[in-house]
């Protein structure tokens, strides 16, 4: 019954992509390219969706691609006590965390920084494209425009990830996410790690190209099932030294 809906939906979003963000996708592309000709380093920031999975240690992926996060963790169980902070002490506390996220990280300026944030919204991704842009690291956001249009500003700056990064890719997907009608219930069939993912090696696929048109052939996993973990050592040895 929804099946047919579904294939409609993605084709529908895979073919908005194309018509609408390749041109972002291909600059997106040459500042990797670039960054990574120059010794730079590529990573991905994902808030919860496919790219954690997908991005990193792929047979046919970069293997220049990085993962970033980072995490307070604190124990401290006063369970008679709370604490209540002002909108201004969170924000501050949010912007030491994420400088010492990025001062403890091995981010330099020149560095590329892709942050996949479905509704673009959340303080904490904001926090780290403002910083990034001030240390030189260029940020690509990834996020749903229609979802970040319809959703409220979180942080103290008024700004969204679109107005924070450097470089901006619809991922073209609907407002809420999910794609598909229900009788008598919610919609199902989220699409943003879907589109996502379709981006993200979309932009590989253009670096790629743009690396070797400057005489650079990147690493390229190879699948551990062709030629056993053996090649693969190799593979690292090899990315070590040429860096990219």
């Amino acid at each position: 019954m929804y099946l047919e809906a579904f294939f409609e939906a993605v084709d529908s979003v895979f073919a908005t992509i194309r018509n609408t963000q390749r041109g972002t996708i291909e600059v997106a592309a040459g500042v990797i390219a670039e960054s990574l000709a120059n010794h730079g380093a590529l990573l991905v920031m994902d808030t919860g969706h496919m790219l954690k999975h997908e991005a990193f240690n792929r047979a046919g992926g970069l293997m220049a691609i990085a993962p970033f996060s980072y995490g307070l963790s604190v124990e401290c169980p006063i369970n008679q006590r709370t604490v209540e902070r002002s909108a201004e002490e969170e924000a501050e506390l949010e912007s030491r965390t994420v400088a010492l996220a990025l001062d403890k990280s091995k981010m330099k300026r020149g560095d590329v920084l892709i942050i996949n944030s479905n509704s673009g919204r959340t303080s904490n991704v904001v926090e780290v494209a403002l910083q990034c842009k001030e240390r030189g690291i260029t940020t690509i956001a990834l996020c749903s425009a229609a979802q970040m249009n319809g959703c409220s500003v979180a942080h103290i700056s008024g700004k969204k990830l679109f107005d924070a990064a450097d470089i901006c890719i619809d991922n073209c997907g609907p407002f809420g996410d999910a794609s598909i009608e229900v009788k008598d219930n919610e919609k199902m069939c989220p699409l943003s790690g879907l589109a996502a993912t379709y981006v993200l090696w979309a932009i590989q696929a253009e670096a790629v190209g743009l690396l070797q048109a400057r005489g650079v052939n990147p690493t390229i996993f190879r699948s551990v099932h062709v030629s056993g973990p053996e090649y693969i050592e190799k593979q690292r040895e090899a990315f070590l030294k040429q860096g990219v």
